[in-house]
């Protein structure tokens, strides 16, 4: 039996790209690498008791309870998924042995097949917390959407995972296999060449698995549109409407894909419910996405990080197959290599949630430029906050770790300074 390369020796071969890739991620975890930056003008959070109701259907008091609950179920299905991975890395008893001595007859076809299972294993493992999250939107009437169509997405997600992921480990096996303690390296290439092609390919091929996306027909709303990115200067691409509506009330927009793909995306929810003013504000939140090549931002993000989440997975795995005392090139090391890619996702996303709340509230602030319309995006803030039940002041240590969108009384007292800024 081969035992595992040294995770020590791995370690202190690559020490100086973990610190320049630890740099890196500490420069966007405090705002001040890459990004945007704040709107140059001082605002403050807006004072909650001021913009919303107390209690009642669309009250704070229901939000917080809401939002509350949510949390929970949240992080219920975090645990739920580490703890699935860490007991697929670490048991070793002998139905999991039996399991890596048929996958290991034919390594790679037992590594799609590793793979495969991992996506329904955690399918299964979602399922709880996916089903209190689902009971609660009903409860609160924030989900519209029935439990058979729910359970449709549900399967058709896993119709799309299942493959993904056979693929996925088969990749980082073979790569595992050929090029040993270079595998971050190779990993790292993949994954940033992956990202790029799915995030061209997710609007045109997976997306509408899902949804029904419509190009805005003529009227108003796209009138505004054109009107608003000859404003800017902004090449918008395609803009359309989405069926949202059939699973929730919530209010959104949002932009996605790049090149032929890019598109921005309006729920008809929005379309529907929002006043002119407050539709304005946000089809101009979105083109200022466009206007930043924001989805580039996060892309770059996700590239300049991507080497260091490769690595600790690599000498997680290594760690992992020597205590397991798994052979080094059997196709075991999916598990840990899966465990490792959660964890390090879990922690790369914190700073990344910090670049995308910087990106958002400038945003904001390009839409405020553009409409010079402040009482309409304190309505929209508003509205959505309501739609969406969302909590205007979530607790800061959430925010902070899992916001990837500003406060609401943030984003409105952008808003107020701006209507008071003498510079207008």
């Amino acid at each position: 039996m081969t035992s595992a390369p040294s995770p020590k020796a791995s370690l202190n071969g690559y020490a100086p790209v973990v610190v320049a890739a630890a740099a890196v991620a500490f420069a966007f975890l405090v705002g001040w690498a890459v990004g945007p930056g704040s709107p140059p003008i001082d605002f403050e959070k807006a004072d909650p008791a001021v913009y919303f109701q107390a209690t009642g259907p669309d009250g704070i008091e229901t939000a917080e309870q809401y939002r509350s609950r949510s949390r929970a179920i949240a992080l219920f299905a975090i645990v739920s998924e580490i703890g699935l991975l860490a007991f697929l890395a670490l048991y070793r008893g002998p139905p999991m042995r039996r399991l890596l001595d048929r996958a290991s007859r034919h390594p790679l076809r037992g590594a799609a097949s590793i793979g495969a299972l991992l996506a329904v294993a955690l399918a299964l493992a979602a399922l709880p917390a996916a089903l209190l999250s689902f009971d609660l939107g009903r409860d609160y009437g924030l989900i519209t959407q029935g439990l058979g169509g729910w359970a449709g997405d549900r399967l058709l997600s896993l119709a799309v995972a299942v493959p993904l992921s056979a693929v996925a480990a088969l990749a980082a096996f073979a790569a595992w296999r050929r090029f040993r303690r270079r595998f971050w390296i190779v990993a790292s290439a993949a994954a940033a060449g992956f990202a790029v092609i799915w995030l061209w390919l997710w609007p045109v091929a997976v997306s509408p698995l899902f949804n029904d996306f419509e190009p805005l027909p003529p009227g108003p709303e796209r009138s505004e549109v054109l009107a608003l990115a000859d404003r800017t200067g902004v090449d918008v691409g395609e803009v359309y409407s989405v069926d949202a509506s059939r699973r929730s009330v919530a209010l959104n927009a949002y932009v996605h894909g790049i090149g032929s793909s890019k598109r921005v995306v309006i729920y008809d929810n929005a379309l529907d419910t929002l006043p002119p003013g407050s539709l304005s504000v946000l089809i101009a939140h979105e083109l200022a996405h466009v206007e930043s090549a924001d989805v580039f931002r996060g892309l770059g993000f996700a590239i300049l990080v991507i080497p260091l989440g490769a690595l600790a997975m690599q000498l997680g795995a290594a760690a992992i197959a020597r205590r397991n005392g798994d052979p080094r090139d059997g196709p075991g090391i999916v598990f840990p290599l899966a465990l490792g890619l959660a964890v390090m996702s879990l922690l790369l996303s914190v700073p990344g949630n910090r670049l995308s709340r910087e990106i958002e509230i400038r945003a904001d602030y390009s839409a405020l430029q553009t409409t010079r319309d402040s009482a309409s995006m304190v309505a929209l803030q508003r509205q959505i906050a309501a739609s969406n039940l969302t909590d205007p002041e979530p607790p800061g240590l959430w925010q902070s770790l899992f916001g990837t969108h500003p406060e609401t009384v943030e984003r409105i007292g952008l808003a107020e300074a701006f209507s008071g800024d003498g510079s207008r």
